[in-house]
């Protein structure tokens, strides 16, 4: 294996071309444990060379599934938990992905061998107690260590759970529905009805988990992965402001993935969007700042805020909590990236909302002399740095590239 380039020169330049978006690394996962979970052999299509759904695939390979892989789709021949293995205790290097270790856990607990999670990175640092005292509550054998050391047991679990302790469980969902979503898939198959407590932010992704689980009652032998409308905010972010794409695999909104909902933002504010017979249609506009409530859509809301920096007038982005609670403190950085942007703004940190000011595009691109900032190792970040430097001049390094690999492998062939 290669090592991974950590920078990246951004170079400035308009933005128009045809592209292709990858797809859902959220579907992804969710459609790798629902066939996990399958009785007969289930084909996935269309998976994303995302670092997530790489590591899960890896994971379910180590559990004992027999995953059948054929360039960009999987078939899981086999069933967990039947497919265990003698091993006394398993190991599994599990990553940095929240869906990756939410889902990927709650599964485990389905059976009796002992598996040693060890995360990497911020995930550790990520709020686990909730999943875990319901598991325990489910008589699973759960020890949690907090530590940051990645080559330590991060969480050990030992099943099986015990479905006579329990027929329904109600799980707290005010921070994040990943817990809900991995438990409700992992306990689809016996039973187990999980219920959601204060469930006020991400509310399509729970959506999306129901219709899902609804689809996998008639155990459907093939799924096919559809395009990530997380990924796809970023370029037409970009020629929302500086030029025209054509998305040539994406036709229709998906109201199942809370990120669509970010295509008639960039309408209201003034952006072209059209549905073509040849795909997605974006094209630069007048645009003017906005209003909106980030709690239900908190991956694009980096993305929005670079928009809103452009924009002409006022933006008020509101209930940003959840942007705390990701693979770093986003709403601390992005609020760094506005003042080193030099981006009017404010900031209020009790109820977590942002004013920005914006002043539309600064002059003549060529005659900028760049923009620099470090952005910490979270793909996001990442990306929308790279898009601030679009605008602002380009021409430096971009620490920490290799990072959007976790959701958007080919990022800078897309935008170059």
């Amino acid at each position: 294996m290669t090592s991974e380039p950590s920078t990246f020169n951004t170079v400035v330049s308009p933005f128009q071309k045809e592209i292709d978006i990858p797809s859902s690394k959220s579907y992804a996962n969710r459609l790798l444990i629902l066939a996990a979970l399958s009785p007969k052999p289930v084909r996935v299509i269309n998976l994303p060379l995302s670092t997530d759904v790489l590591t899960m695939i890896e994971c379910l390979k180590k559990i004992g599934l027999h995953c059948e892989e054929v360039n960009n789709e999987v078939i899981v021949h086999n069933q967990f938990p039947e497919c265990e293995y003698d091993e006394l205790k398993i190991v599994l290097h599990t990553g940095d992905g929240g869906t990756t270790n939410r889902f990927l856990i709650p599964l485990l607990s389905l059976g009796k061998r002992e598996y040693e999670v060890r995360a990497k990175g911020h995930m550790r640092k990520r709020p686990m107690k909730d999943l875990v005292e319901a598991l325990r509550d489910c008589g699973a054998q759960v020890k949690y260590n907090p530590t940051e050391n990645d080559n330590e047991a991060w969480i050990t679990i030992q099943g099986p759970i015990s479905t006579s302790v329990k027929d329904s469980l109600e799980i707290e969902s005010s921070q994040t529905t990943q817990f809900l979503t991995g438990l409700a898939l992992a306990f689809s198959k016996i039973g187990i009805n999980v219920i959601p407590k204060n469930l006020s932010v991400s509310l399509p992704y729970w959506n999306l988990t129901k219709a899902l689980l609804k689809k996998a009652e008639s155990e459907p032998d093939f799924y096919e992965n559809p395009v990530d409308f997380s990924s796809l905010s970023y370029p037409i972010a970009l020629a929302a402001l500086i030029g025209k794409v054509k998305v040539k695999n994406c036709f229709a909104v998906d109201s199942n993935q809370a990120d669509s909902q970010f295509l008639k933002i960039l309408e209201e504010m003034g952006a072209r969007v059209e549905f073509t017979n040849e795909g997605l249609l974006v094209e630069k506009g007048e645009l003017q700042g906005i209003e909106f409530n980030g709690s239900q859509c908190p991956d694009v809301i980096p993305t929005l805020i670079f928009v809103c920096s452009f924009a002409m007038g006022k933006s008020k982005l509101t209930h940003l909590e959840v942007l705390s609670h990701k693979e770093c403190d986003r709403f601390e950085e992005m609020v760094r990236l506005l003042q080193t942007a030099g981006i009017e703004h404010t900031v209020n940190r009790n109820d977590y909302s942002l004013e920005i000011v914006g002043k539309g595009l600064p002059g003549e691109i060529e005659e900028l002399s760049g923009f620099d900032f470090d952005p910490v190792a979270d793909h996001r970040m990442v990306m929308v740095t790279y898009l601030y430097q679009r605008i602002l001049g380009g021409g430096h390094i971009l620490d920490n590239a290799h990072h959007v690999k976790k959701s958007f492998a080919n990022f800078f062939e897309v935008m170059s």
